[in-house]
């Protein structure tokens, strides 16, 4: 069956992607989802991955968002889907990993060793992202002694049983030099198998050989986030007005570091700024995509882009008239801190983004904005006072968003906040047994948490709070109150005797020896 070998061209791809995390508040909300990803328990323990896939699909197609791959700790590391192989290609120097074993498990595989092939798979610690290049051109030279019919029979097998990511992964691999696009029934399972961030990137390179293959990667793109959507868009090629049109409002809101240097380029983003009539929702699209692009973290954004100060000029020209969202207002701020770490764009620039920040429909909306809990960061810049409208927020949203707790540093308003979390939480209720626990999920144990360590540049205030959190049962909460009067004993508080006792009482019951150590200065 050698007519299943296919010498195409083994093609690598350059991604791209952006970090678009504007907020302390977003980055917790992302981190929350992570974890609680990672610690999802598979309810039928005897699904294959395909199995626990397929039963997962929701009638639109997609995943639930919350849907996760049962997985075990990393050196301490729960990594989300699609993760570590989307840092290795994003983040890391590509060292190709010895593949020896794995040529040694081909040849079983050819010689029909069948279970001794999938019992060294599943026992072997690689990471075939960063083996697949050597091996399918080893595959490749050494084809005329390979059973062409065994591999194709266990590899597909491997798609629908295995348990174990990287052996799916070495059968995705593997399968892209053996015609499997041409087998309808095998592509219903690779289309399945692309749902999951963990696979799409794999998925996307058999995908890309159907004649149709465009269509199928736009399918994909919009059933997609987290990785499985940078991947797909950088696979996908703009043919349409509709997939433009997506690229622009969904492609770089995604839950990790979007493809916003890929979106630019494949939308042609300079050019779209050309447009005449540009409305407000398209304007706040491109804000936003312009944002990632500025947001530049160990991967290139905006720096990458030739004409970027072309492209700086003609959104500023836009911005004058159409700013009228966050998006719009954050993008013109940090056009302005660009412009200042980079002296070979036009300083005239600068001028331009304070005229937009500081005119009076600007501040108006951002006043606005503050009171639905947003742009505090904005207003901030643009020196508002964003404290009165930090307390009058948090008087109706404490638990929806505590995290505007940090804006407040006036000893007047830190007093009154003590005073409204006192109210509000049911503080007796909390106390509990020390765990090694981190608090991920309760908005109330939260709120504890970020205002004990609000309170560490007032010494003596909220002491009552900082009592609650010593007997919290979530280790991070009582790391937040020792970290707290650990700076109040460094400023020359002196603790009241109830507050030693609370100390004494918990370093005795201490489950983490990290934190009954600092306890145990604390008393001294």
């Amino acid at each position: 069956m050698n007519d299943l070998w296919n010498y195409g061209i083994f093609s690598k791809y350059t991604y791209y992607c952006s970090c678009s995390n504007n907020s302390f508040s977003n980055f917790s909300k992302k981190k929350k989802k992570i974890v609680e990803k990672g610690n999802k328990k598979l309810e039928n323990k005897n699904l294959s991955i395909y199995e626990l896939i397929k039963s997962s699909i929701r009638e639109c197609g997609k995943l639930p968002e919350d849907f996760a791959l049962p997985q075990e700790e990393d050196n301490g590391i729960l990594w989300a889907d699609g993760a570590m192989d989307g840092v290795f290609l994003y983040h890391t120097a590509i060292n190709e990993e010895n593949i020896e074993t794995l040529k040694n498990i081909v040849f079983q595989i050819s010689e029909g060793k069948f279970k001794e092939a999938q019992n060294n798979l599943d026992h072997l610690d690689f990471l075939m992202v960063s083996s697949r290049t050597s091996l399918l051109n080893w595959i490749i030279q050494e084809s005329e002694k390979i059973n062409s019919n065994n591999l194709y029979k266990f590899t597909i097998s491997q798609l629908k049983t295995s348990k174990n990511k990287e052996s799916i992964k070495f059968s995705l691999a593997v399968l892209l030099l053996m015609g499997v696009e041409n087998d309808v029934k095998a592509m219903e399972i690779i289309k399945i198998l692309a749902l999951s961030n963990e696979f799409t990137l794999f998925c996307l390179d058999i995908i890309a050989r159907l004649e149709n293959s465009n269509e199928e990667i736009f399918e994909i793109v919009k059933k997609v986030k987290g990785w499985g959507r940078v991947h797909s868009i950088a696979y996908l090629e703009v043919t349409n007005d509709e997939i433009k049109d997506w690229l622009l409002e969904e492609g770089c809101h995604n839950e990790i570091d979007p493809a916003a240097l890929t979106c630019a380029k494949k939308i042609n983003l300079l050019e779209l700024l050309d447009e005449e009539n540009i409305s407000n929702k398209k304007f706040n699209d491109i804000s936003y995509l312009i944002t990632a692009l500025l947001n530049e973290g160990p991967v290139s954004g905006i720096s990458s882009l030739e004409n970027k100060e072309m492209l700086i000029e003609r959104y500023l020209k836009k911005a004058k008239y159409l700013s009228l969202t966050e998006n719009d207002y954050r993008a013109v701020m940090m056009i302005q801190e660009y412009i200042k770490d980079d002296e070979k764009i036009n300083n005239n620039f600068i001028k331009i983004c304070n005229e937009i920040l500081n005119s009076e429909r600007t501040v108006n909306n951002i006043k606005e904005l503050m009171k639905k809990g947003y742009s505090y960061d904005i207003a901030k810049y643009i020196k508002i006072d964003i404290e009165p409208y930090a307390l009058e927020y948090l008087q109706s949203n404490l638990l929806k968003n505590p995290y505007i707790i940090y804006d407040i540093s006036k000893k007047e308003n830190i007093e009154k906040l003590v005073l409204l979390v006192e109210k509000r939480l049911p503080l007796e209720k909390m106390k509990g047994s020390p765990t090694d626990k981190i608090n991920f999920r309760n908005e109330e144990f939260t709120v504890l948490d970020v205002a004990v360590r609000t309170l560490e540049n007032f010494e003596g205030i909220g002491k009552s709070l900082i009592i609650y959190a010593l007997n919290s049962p979530y280790v991070n909460v009582r790391y937040g109150a020792a970290n707290t009067l650990e700076k109040w004993k460094n400023m020359g508080y002196i603790f009241p005797d109830e507050i030693m006792e609370n100390i004494e009482n918990l370093e005795k019951i201490e489950v983490d020896d990290e934190l009954k150590e600092k306890l145990n200065k604390l008393v001294k």
